[in-house]
């Protein structure tokens, strides 16, 4: 599955859909050719029976407006149609690379945030189990304070706290890629 995701990101965005791009391109260049052949056969027809005479321009306009309308809606459709279809294509992709950043940007963030608390706490335990006797000369007397346990969990509870919020970001984010 991911590598049928991986292959259709690689591919341009006009070769997305497959042949579909070129085979409306066809079917607009037959359309365009087959008016402009039933054009000049309905003119030839037209010459035959004498509509077109010198008098009467206003047939001959007539006729060549409407062979324009046609040609010019055909290849005006087209090619809106293919511009949608691009920048649809386009902007899928970028939403889908802008989901992808920001899922590892909090990934990143989460084991950054792990790897840091485990750091701190490991120093803070460190700490604590070391004994430190002060010397009776140079160190005043220390009156007493808190247990060094519940510093090193105090000190715990930030990184841990900051990491919840990473998760709870990191799950907001998944439920927002789902939806889209």
């Amino acid at each position: 599955m991911a590598e049928e995701e991986a292959q259709r990101e690689e591919q341009p965005a006009g070769q997305a859909t497959g042949s579909t791009s070129a085979w409306s391109y066809f079917l607009v260049r037959i359309a365009i050719l087959s008016v402009t052949v039933a054009f000049i056969l309905v003119m030839g027809l037209f010459a035959f029976l004498g509509v077109f005479n010198s008098a009467n321009a206003g047939n001959i306009t007539a006729a060549l407006g409407s062979l324009f309308g046609v040609v010019g809606t055909l290849v005006g459709a087209y090619f809106g149609i293919k511009a949608s279809s691009d920048a649809q294509d386009s902007s899928a992709i970028t939403a889908q690379r802008a989901v992808q950043d920001q899922k590892e940007t909090a990934q990143r963030s989460v084991e950054t945030q792990k790897t840091a608390s485990m750091e701190a706490g490991n120093k803070i335990l460190a700490a604590a189990q070391t004994p430190t006797q002060p010397h009776p000369t140079t160190d005043p007397q220390k009156a007493s304070g808190p247990n060094p346990m519940s510093s090193w969990a105090l000190a715990m509870l930030i990184p841990v706290a900051g990491g919840a919020g990473l998760l709870v970001l990191r799950h907001y984010l998944r439920r927002m890629q789902d939806a889209a």
